[in-house]
């Protein structure tokens, strides 16, 4: 009777730690959504600088040479071209856990943890996707690729 009693203890409190768990990495990507969701609600609004969504929405490093940032503000540009030209409320938030084979086989990972990296997605085509740190976006990557893989690059 003991034995059945410790097991019946050891499943209820595996079931509470699992749960557990799953709610805090549940948390975790809502977090991460919120983040993306307002990232294009910013690339959308014609009325906001790029300047502005580069120094308030994503993490750059300190020393940002001229070069850099304004190939960085040209690639913000890119993508919010991109975006102004889609619905936005029909557009998909994925984690690249949701993200089908055929988006996630594109991306080259390179050590990123994949828990960070969420899809944007509009009538089931990908639009763009993204590295997200410290409620920000660290990376994206845009449609050209390089050997047939998406690269995301930090700044």
């Amino acid at each position: 009777m003991k034995i059945k009693l410790k097991l019946l203890l050891f499943i209820f409190m595996s079931c509470m730690i699992s749960q557990s768990l799953f709610a805090q990495e549940q948390q975790i990507s809502t977090d991460h959504v919120v983040v993306l969701k307002r990232f294009v609600q910013r690339l959308n609004d014609p009325n906001l600088a790029t300047d502005v969504i580069l120094s308030q929405d994503l993490i750059t490093s300190k020393k940002l040479d001229e070069d850099l940032q304004e190939y960085l503000l040209a690639s913000i540009d890119e993508i919010r071209i991109n975006v102004q030209s889609k619905d936005i409320k029909q557009l998909e938030y994925l984690s690249f856990a949701q993200a089908g084979r055929k988006e996630t086989n594109d991306i080259d990972l390179e050590g990123i943890n994949p828990q960070q990296v969420y899809f944007v997605r509009y009538l089931k085509r990908f639009v763009f996707a993204a590295v997200i740190r410290d409620k920000k976006i660290a990376s994206f990557t845009l449609v050209s690729k390089g050997n047939n893989k998406a690269h995301f690059v930090f700044y």
